[in-house]
């Protein structure tokens, strides 16, 4: 029986980085957050091993959300308080990459702080942990002893054991089908939600790592070139989209109106909104 799940860190992120990840990843955050999600893109991704006996540089899963930077953690058997203060630590870095922005007055260099992009970290946690909580998701605020609470930093701790439970008490998984899928192998996926088109997705996705890591493992050499070439897609799309904001920010400074951005640059005006807001541009 193949036992590989989406609960392991490495087929996680894989999974995220294949074809239809960013759909995939977008079902599983509308279950965390309780709405519509739409990812705007992937600041970065780590980009899985292919080979089990090979320890790959890791990088963190950030993604650009509409008026949010997400970062996702996957957290196995363990979930020790020690990693609860590590991933705040991340989310503090986190929140100082984002929320600092350093702007140039002509004189010299100024900080500037962003107060309106929520900064969020999401752990989904599988198997024991020794944070006390019948919770199936638990959001933590962060602030002083008087109650001053920064609004735009929150982690959000999600229990997919609690959420097991819950869902077989109350004999109900539709609210939580994409976070219970991560905790199944392909034969238990097979008769979950055969007609889920996000839960075919993420089978193919977990097939194509399981044959990648177990069927037809490849040598260091193989797995050097396919890092390579996929960090060389990774960076061609982060160009692209630095390009865009460039041309954004000189059509902007030439007074042109959106319409007319967005056209020149072949995206929607929603997008070139957003791209200026993202970036703190003036109109």
């Amino acid at each position: 029986m193949n036992t590989v799940k989406g609960s392991d860190d490495d087929c996680f992120k894989s999974i995220v980085a294949s074809p239809k990840g960013k759909e995939i990843l977008e079902g599983i955050l509308k279950q965390v957050l309780k709405k519509d999600v739409e990812i705007i893109e992937f600041v970065n991704t780590e980009l899985g091993k292919f080979n089990k006996n090979v320890k790959n540089k890791r990088t963190d899963l950030i993604v650009k959300i509409d008026g949010i930077i997400a970062n996702v953690e996957v957290n196995t058997n363990d979930y020790i308080y020690t990693k609860y203060f590590r991933n705040f630590v991340y989310l503090v870095a986190l929140f100082n990459r984002y929320s600092v922005i350093e702007v140039d007055d002509g004189k010299k260099k100024k900080k500037k702080y962003d107060y309106q992009t929520n900064i969020i970290q999401i752990n989904l946690n599988f198997g024991t942990t020794d944070i006390n909580t019948d919770k199936l998701i638990l959001e933590n605020r962060f602030g002083n002893a008087e109650g001053h609470i920064i609004k735009n930093l929150v982690s959000y701790d999600v229990f997919i054991d609690n959420i097991k439970k819950f869902c077989y008490d109350n004999g109900s998984r539709e609210e939580y089908k994409y976070l219970l899928m991560l905790d199944m192998t392909l034969d238990e996926l097979e008769d979950f939600y055969p007609d889920d088109e996000i839960i075919k997705e993420y089978g193919d996705a977990l097939m194509k790592y399981s044959e990648d890591v177990f069927i037809y493992p490849h040598s260091e050499e193989e797995e050097k070139q396919m890092m390579h070439d996929m960090e060389i897609d990774m960076a061609y799309d982060d160009g692209v989209e630095q390009n865009k904001i460039d041309v954004i920010k000189n059509m902007l400074e030439l007074d042109l109106p959106i319409s007319t951005i967005a056209k020149s640059i072949n995206i929607s005006e929603d997008k070139v909104e957003k791209i200026i807001k993202e970036n703190h541009f003036d109109k």
